[in-house]
């Protein structure tokens, strides 16, 4: 015999199917994470047992070779890291034209976030252990940005910087995706989040955490209403909070008591 239903229990009933739904779309992406996670571990162990052949020069090396602030950018895992859409590389665009000479660019795929971590030590003192002061006071400066699967890898390259004692102006995680993304390292000066409401909700990173609050300040941690997972890359509050970084940057660096960190290791 069938039970007489009124009109809460039909609320109720579809908000369950609705829960239901949510968990098994939060299920998947949750697979779809590990299985990501899993085959970047897998390349960066077949990466690392390759040869490297060093690529022929081209007109960036000239620009490489005197870069006073690198930024690297890490894409999300289903998209190709040239990926003209992202905002993380709209940014890696900007930064790369004329009116940045002294900034080195790039983005990858967190597929290759080792390649990217390889890439930017390029511009440090090559030795074992950490980095001394002196070498600090002429090395360039760090911005990292990451979104979704990148927002987990760019943890994992501030965390290598911070065994060599490299400082990290600004770490931005957009949608940010991962089991260990929660901890901002002590090397990371200043620290900023920005989340959506959208179907990754439940395995996007809310709010951060500190491994030390006397050194790291958390500068932004902002829900942009009505962004989706992909568009939320293109805030513009984004691009704002990275070149505006760049630009005191550069004009700190410019300054007559700066003239030593213009040198390059």
């Amino acid at each position: 015999m069938q039970l007489p239903c009124d009109r809460s229990c039909k609320t109720r009933i579809r908000g369950n199917m609705t829960l239901s739904r949510s968990i098994c779309i939060a299920t998947a992406f949750a697979s779809l994470w590990f299985a990501v996670h899993a085959a970047t571990v897998r390349a960066q162990n077949i990466s690392a047992a390759q040869p490297k052949n060093d690529p022929p020069k081209t007109r960036a090396d000239s620009r490489n070779a005197n870069c006073r602030i690198i930024y690297l950018g890490i894409v999300g895992a289903l998209e190709p890291p040239n990926n003209k859409h992202s905002g993380v590389v709209q940014i890696r665009d900007t930064l790369s034209g004329p009116e940045y000479p002294d900034v080195c660019a790039r983005s990858v795929s967190p597929y290759n976030w080792i390649q990217g971590l390889h890439w930017l030590l390029k511009h440090f003192p090559a030795h074992p252990g950490r980095l001394t002061d002196e070498e600090l006071a002429r090395i360039p400066k760090v911005i990292l940005v990451g979104h979704s699967a990148g927002g987990w890898a760019v943890l994992g390259v501030a965390r290598d910087l911070r065994r060599r004692n490299i400082p990290v102006e600004l770490m931005v995680q957009v949608d940010s995706v991962g089991v260990t993304d929660h901890t901002v390292p002590r090397n990371v000066k200043a620290a900023a989040i920005f989340h959506a409401r959208d179907v990754m909700m439940p395995l996007t990173t809310k709010s951060l955490r500190l491994e030390d609050s006397t050194r790291t300040k958390i500068v932004a941690n902002v829900l942009v209403k009505g962004a989706g997972h992909w568009s939320i890359t293109r805030d513009p509050r984004i691009r704002n909070l990275v070149i505006d970084d760049v630009d005191s940057l550069r004009t700190a660096s410019a300054s007559p008591d700066s003239s030593d960190s213009q040198s390059q290791p």
